[in-house]
């Protein structure tokens, strides 16, 4: 159990090292948080980014609305690690979470925890401990399998998940017959709907209180299988890998898919199903009266889902933009993904942030700040950049870092070497050896295509050094130790066809 101690401490000089001093705000002044979180889309999988087929116009809404934060990113390629992050606003590998939580025997073979260590202070805590009311539906993937701890143990008070344990998203409209009627037949698409219902259901139960909601989609995760009505509304297609919007790297990927068509149609109408229940939730927060007092955030968990897995449901068509990888990839496509806030009247409507860089160990600080709210504990690795979505460009003060034990699912020029770091306009990639090095500056370069490490030798070295210093200080991993031994990237296919 998380200490009182620990939950409540907080000093106005780890005020300073979190971006600025905290300033409480009454109760009555306090804003609602509302966090909703897809699952694989990319960051061009949205109309606001220029997706030529996509219908979003709830997110698009959201956007014009509200500041996207163009370079935003994720702390992992993949789903457990990039929640963990958001929850803790810390590194995940500072926590053993390198890859997805699975059963025990799985996480054994990938070297992680069964689940996430409940005494880490995380969001929840932060605004329970400040008299708000917390709410998590949905996606979890934090732990499910062997006695793993329940979103209560992570500071929600009230919880439905999907993978995850505790009350079950899939119990929640049991005998309700109107609300299975009218839930999509695609199982993502029925799980979505039910997050967003329960969503919806606590909103109406807590608006005369300040509540924090994560509201977290299966949408648009593999398994897809929408049909009928939902692809036809796409029919007009087949989709053009040449269209501007999908950059070099998806229009290779587009023109060597297995049925293009087939593909984009059922990942389109995944896209519209998730819009629309965002729309719904939406709708309701006007109804309320609870639109200007509601900060709403949208972000996604990680890049796009790889089309290897397209026999077993899963389309394979979303889109990174013009960004290089896709999931499980440290390249941009990867971890850059969609993020948009919006609260009327304090965040900028239709602003679009190019320069500042933000990710997902800033949401704790940034948004605690925004409700004048202290964060529970104080070792975190984000950084309050409140001021960004406040309307003012702001510089990192600290370099954004990754480390990726695996490989990816497809094409090997998304596999760069093992170690990252973002700071300005540079991304480099490392081994741990040092010895193989790609430097881009991906301002100018967004696809990643021009390695500058050897036009910029003191770049390179600069970034190499910080690192390398940065993955010394993670807990101790033989995973790590094998691969700079010189022994290849952990496979991502393990037994059974199971994988990240």
């Amino acid at each position: 159990m998380k200490s009182t101690g620990r939950v409540e401490a907080f000093t106005a000089v780890c005020a300073l090292l979190l971006g600025g001093l905290f300033t409480p705000l009454a109760a009555a002044e306090r804003p609602n948080i509302i966090f909703i979180l897809a699952d694989d889309q990319g960051w061009g999988d949205v109309g606001y980014n220029g997706h030529p087929y996509a219908r979003t116009p709830h997110i698009d809404r959201l956007a014009a609305e509200g500041t996207v934060v163009s370079q935003f990113y994720v702390n992992s390629p993949v789903c457990s690690p990039s929640r963990a992050a958001f929850m803790t606003g810390r590194y995940p590998a500072r926590e053993g979470f390198h890859t997805i939580t699975s059963a025990v025997d799985e996480n054994r073979r990938r070297h992680i925890p069964d689940w996430l260590n409940p005494d880490v202070s995380t969001i929840a805590d932060a605004f329970k401990a400040a008299g708000y009311v917390t709410a998590h539906f949905g996606k979890w993937h934090l732990g499910r399998f062997n006695g793993a701890p329940e979103p209560a143990e992570y500071g929600f008070e009230v919880a439905a998940v999907v993978t995850g344990a505790g009350r079950m998203l899939e119990d929640y409209h049991k005998g309700d017959a109107a609300a299975l009627a009218r839930a999509p037949k695609d199982s993502q698409g029925r799980l979505t709907q039910f997050t967003f219902d329960a969503g919806i259901d606590f909103v109406r139960s807590h608006r005369d209180r300040p509540f924090y909601l994560n509201v977290w989609a299966p949408l648009p995760h593999t398994p897809l299988r929408f049909s009928g009505d939902q692809l036809e509304v796409f029919a007009n297609l087949p989709p053009d890998p040449g269209h501007r919007a999908f950059g070099p790297w998806m229009g290779k990927y587009l023109g060597s898919a297995l049925q293009p068509q087939v593909q984009m149609q059922t990942y389109l109408a995944a896209l519209a199903c998730l819009d629309e229940s965002i729309g719904r939730l939406l709708a309701v927060l006007k109804e309320l009266g609870l639109e200007e007092n509601t900060i709403v955030v949208f972000s996604s968990d990680n890049g796009p889902e790889d089309q290897v897995w397209f026999n077993a449901g899963n389309a394979g068509m979303g889109s990174p933009g013009p960004f290089r990888g896709r999931k499980r990839s440290l390249y941009e496509g990867g971890v850059r993904v969609p993020f948009v806030a919006r609260w009327p009247g304090h965040i900028p409507a239709g602003h679009v942030d190019r320069t500042s860089i933000m990710s997902g160990v800033d949401l704790l600080p940034t948004l605690a700040s925004l409700a004048g709210v202290r964060p529970a504990g104080t070792d975190i690795d984000g950084e309050n950049l409140s001021s960004v979505l406040l309307g003012r460009p702001a510089p990192r003060q600290r370099p954004l870092f990754w480390e990726w034990l695996f490989d990816v699912a497809g094409d090997d020029k998304y596999l760069p070497p093992p170690l990252a770091v973002r700071d300005g306009p540079w991304k480099l990639y490392v081994d741990y050896a040092g010895a193989t090095v790609e430097l881009y500056d991906v301002t100018r370069d967004p696809s990643e295509l021009v390695n500058l490490a050897g036009r910029h030798p003191d770049v390179a070295g600069r970034l190499t050094a910080e690192v390398k210093g940065w993955a010394k200080s993670l807990p101790p991993e033989e995973f790590r130790e094998a691969i700079a031994g010189g022994a290849g990237r952990i496979k991502t296919i393990g037994p059974g066809g199971k994988g990240p």
